[in-house]
C-alpha cells in the first residue's frame, strides 16, 4: 500500500488556488517554483531553426509518488533552411542522458547550456530527415513537473506543465513556438493501481510485469512543445459526449481521483463541458480535434493548463473549464506566434468566459463578469496588452492578470462593439480560426483578418488599444438649447504615451419620460457635438453599457457650455504643400488652431487673428489630419489629408 505523506503546504496552497481559480482561472501559471526563464532564453542557439519536428514519441516510466522520471524520447525532424551540421536540442543540464542513437546509431554527443548537441558527419542537406532516440532518468527542476497530495480526496496525483519554458526540464525538446510537432505517440509506464491522462486518444492500456501498466497515447494533430502533457494519479474515467450541430458525438474523457464521493462532487459541473463545446463550436467552428477527444485530468496545480485535447485543473468552476476549453481554439488549434502576443492565447480565452455567460447563463451574469475583468484591467493603468521584448521572457509579465488576460477580454469586447454586428465578429473570428489554423498567429494577424472581414480600419485602434497603454475616462458637460443638445467630451488617459483613444462611444440621454442612445465618434480631445433633439434632456450617462474600458468621468450639465461651433472652412483638400483656413466670423480676436495626427499627438499649434490664414505643410508626411480650432471658448474640428 502506498504511504502518503500530509503537506500542510499543500494544502494551503490547493485552497488558495481554488478560490482564485474561480475569478481568474489559470493567471497563476508562473506561480509554481519557476525559475527566471530569461536564463534559458539568453542561451537560444539559432541552431533550433535549422530543423522541423514532425513526430514525437515519448516512453516514460512515472509516477504519482514522486516527479523522477525515466525512458527515453525518440524524435524526427528534417533539416530546413540549408545544410544542418550540428543538431540541438534545448534539455536542462541536471537531467542524465544514458545514451543517445541518431538514425539507429549510437552516437557520442556533448551537453551544457541546457543543450545536447549532436555534430554530423557528413552534414545533413536541405530536406534530409533524421531521427533521433535519446535515452534519460533525473528529477526535473525549475516546475515543468511536480507532485503532491489531494487532502481532500487523499490521492498523490504528479502532473506537467510546461508552459511556457518548461518542456526542457522534462523532455529534450525544442522550444520554439513556430515548430508545432505534427504527430505524437505518448507513452507513460505506472504502477497499476494509478491512471495516466494525455494528449490524443488513448489506444491502449498494456499490462506489464511488477504491478505496471502502460497507457499508450496518440495524437495526429499539430501540437506546440508546451502542451504535451502527463497527468497520473490513482484516478477513474468519467466521459460523456457533447453533441454539436452538424458533427458526429464528441468524447469528453475526464480522469478525476478515485473516491467513491469525487464524482458525485463534480458530475454537473463536468456536464457543463458538453454545452461549452457545442455553443463555442458553434460561434467559433468546429472543436478543433474532434476526431480525438476533449478532456480533463484533476491535478493540484493552481487553476488550470490548456493541454491540448486534455486540460489539467484542480477543480471544474465555470469560467475555468469554459476558459480552458476555449484555450483549444484560441492557443492550441492557433497558438501566438511569439510570447509577445500572448493576448492571442489569453485574451481570447478569458473572453471566452464572458461567451459562455452570455449565450448559456445570462446578461446579468456576463456583464458582472466583464465589470469585474474591467476593474482587474485598470489595476495596471500604464500597461500594454502587447508585451514589449525586454519583459517576453518574464512568465510574471507574460501571465499578468491585468493585462494578458482581462485587459485583453477588454480588447475583444471593444473591437466587437466598434464593428457593432455580432454576425460580423463572430465571423471575422471563425475566418481568423479557419486561416491561422495548426499554425501560429500575432496580433497583427488578427487584426489583417478583422479588417478583411469587416472592411473596416483597425489600425488605430490596435495602436492605441493593443500597442498603445493605459485606458481614457471621459468627463461630459452638456447644454440644451430649444432643439439642440450640445455636448463637450474631453478624454484624460491613465498613460501620457496614449493621449487619445479614438473610438465610437455610446452616449444614453434620459429625457423626462423616455431615453435614447447615440454613438458618437470621437477624435479629437476635447470634442463638441451638436444633437438635434425634440425633448427637454433630463440626465447623460456615457457607456452605459460598459462596452468600452474606461475610469471614472464626470458628466456635468453646463448651461455655460457654448451652444454652437465655430464654422470655418479648409482648401484645397487633399491639400500638397499648403492648407488654406477661413474663418467667417473671427473679428480680429485670437483663434488658436491646433493639428493633430492619427494617434491624437499633437503635432502643430497657431494663433490666429484674421479670416484667412496659410499653414505651410511641406515638412508634413502624407497623412490624414484633423485640425482643430477654437475662438471665443468655441471649438471646431476638420479633417484634411496630406498628399
Amino acid at each position: 500500500m502506498k504511504s502518503f505523506l500530509s503537506l500542510l503546504f499543500v494544502f494551503i496552497s490547493t485552497c488558495l488556488f481554488a478560490q482564485f481559480a474561480n475569478q481568474y482561472p489559470d493567471e497563476n501559471k508562473n506561480q509554481s517554483s519557476f525559475q527566471k526563464k530569461s536564463d534559458y532564453q539568453l542561451y537560444y542557439n539559432p541552431l533550433l531553426d535549422k530543423y522541423n519536428i514532425h513526430f514525437l514519441k515519448l516512453d516514460l516510466n512515472i509516477t504519482d509518488q514522486s516527479i523522477s522520471l525515466s525512458g527515453n524520447a525518440t524524435i524526427t525532424g528534417k533539416a530546413q533552411g540549408g545544410s544542418l551540421d550540428t543538431l540541438v536540442f534545448d534539455f536542462k543540464d541536471n537531467m542524465i542522458v544514458d545514451s543517445v542513437f541518431i538514425n539507429g546509431q549510437k552516437k557520442v554527443v556533448t551537453r551544457g547550456n541546457d543543450e545536447i548537441k549532436y555534430i554530423f558527419n557528413p552534414v545533413l542537406n536541405d530536406g534530409d530527415v533524421f531521427t533521433a532516440q535519446i535515452y534519460y532518468k533525473g528529477t526535473p527542476t525549475g516546475g515543468g513537473v511536480s507532485s503532491g497530495l489531494s487532502s481532500t480526496w487523499g490521492k498523490r496525483v504528479t502532473w506537467t506543465l510546461s508552459e511556457s519554458f518548461h518542456a526542457y526540464e522534462w523532455w529534450p525538446c525544442k522550444q520554439v513556438l513556430s515548430d508545432k510537432i505534427d504527430s505524437a505517440f505518448l507513452y507513460f509506464t505506472c504502477d497499476d493501481d494509478c491512471m495516466v491522462g494525455s494528449n490524443g486518444l488513448l489506444k491502449t492500456v498494456t499490462p506489464l510485469s511488477g504491478n505496471k501498466k502502460r497507457y499508450e497515447w496518440k495524437t495526429f494533430h499539430p501540437i506546440n512543445y508546451y502542451l504535451i502533457s502527463y497527468s497520473v494519479a490513482e484516478y477513474q474515467d468519467y466521459s460523456l459526449y457533447a453533441y454539436p450541430t452538424g458533427s458526429d458525438p464528441i468524447l469528453i474523457q475526464n480522469f478525476i481521483y478515485n473516491h467513491p464521493d469525487c464524482l458525485s462532487n463534480y458530475k454537473s459541473q463536468i456536464d457543463q463541458t458538453a454545452d461549452f463545446i457545442e455553443l463555442f463550436s458553434e460561434k467559433f467552428g468546429l472543436y478543433p480535434f474532434a476526431n480525438e477527444k476533449y478532456g480533463h485530468c484533476l491535478a493540484l496545480l493552481g487553476g488550470g493548463m490548456e493541454h491540448q485535447t486534455m486540460t489539467t485543473l484542480n477543480s471544474f468552476s465555470y469560467n475555468l473549464v469554459s476558459h480552458e476549453l476555449s484555450h483549444q481554439w484560441f492557443g492550441d488549434y492557433v497558438t501566438c506566434a511569439s510570447w509577445q502576443d500572448i493576448w492571442i492565447n489569453e485574451g481570447f480565452a478569458s473572453y471566452c468566459e464572458y461567451i459562455a455567460l452570455e449565450n448559456l447563463v445570462s446578461i446579468y451574469e456576463a456583464q458582472s463578469w466583464l465589470t469585474s475583468a474591467f476593474q482587474k484591467a485598470m489595476e495596471s493603468p500604464t500597461g500594454s496588452v502587447y508585451i514589449p521584448f525586454a519583459d517576453a521572457f518574464n512568465e510574471g509579465r507574460i501571465f499578468s492578470s491585468s493585462l494578458s488576460y482581462k485587459k485583453g477580454a477588454a480588447l475583444l469586447h471593444m473591437i466587437r462593439n466598434q464593428i457593432n454586428n455580432d454576425e460580423l465578429f463572430f465571423l471575422t473570428l471563425k475566418n481568423y480560426i479557419s486561416q491561422y489554423q495548426n499554425n501560429v498567429a500575432t496580433g497583427d494577424d488578427f487584426k489583417n483578418v478583422i479588417q478583411e472581414t469587416t472592411q473596416m480600419n483597425f489600425d488605430l485602434f490596435f495602436d492605441q488599444w493593443y500597442y498603445g497603454k493605459g485606458y481614457p475616462s471621459f468627463n461630459l458637460a452638456y447644454s440644451q438649447s430649444e432643439d439642440t443638445l450640445f455636448m463637450k467630451v474631453t478624454q484624460k488617459t491613465s498613460s501620457t504615451s496614449t493621449p487619445l483613444f479614438n473610438m465610437y462611444v455610446e452616449y444614453k440621454i434620459y429625457y423626462e419620460t423616455s431615453d435614447t442612445m447615440v454613438r458618437l465618434f470621437q477624435d479629437v480631445n476635447p470634442q463638441t457635438y451638436k444633437i438635434p433633439i425634440t425633448e427637454r434632456v433630463r440626465s447623460l450617462s456615457v457607456d452605459p453599457s460598459n462596452k468600452i474600458l474606461n475610469g471614472n468621468g464626470v458628466v456635468v450639465s453646463s448651461e455655460e457650455l457654448i451652444k454652437h461651433d465655430v464654422s470655418f472652412d479648409i482648401y484645397p483638400n487633399p491639400a500638397s504643400d499648403f492648407l488654406a483656413i477661413n474663418i467667417p466670423d473671427i473679428n480680429n480676436e485670437d483663434a488658436s488652431i491646433e493639428i493633430y495626427n492619427t494617434n491624437g499627438v499633437l503635432i502643430s499649434r497657431y494663433n490666429v487673428n484674421e479670416k484667412g490664414s496659410i499653414i505651410d505643410l511641406s515638412n508634413y508626411i502624407s497623412g490624414i489630419y484633423t485640425i482643430r480650432l477654437t475662438y471665443k471658448e468655441i471649438s471646431g474640428s476638420k479633417r484634411f489629408v496630406k498628399k
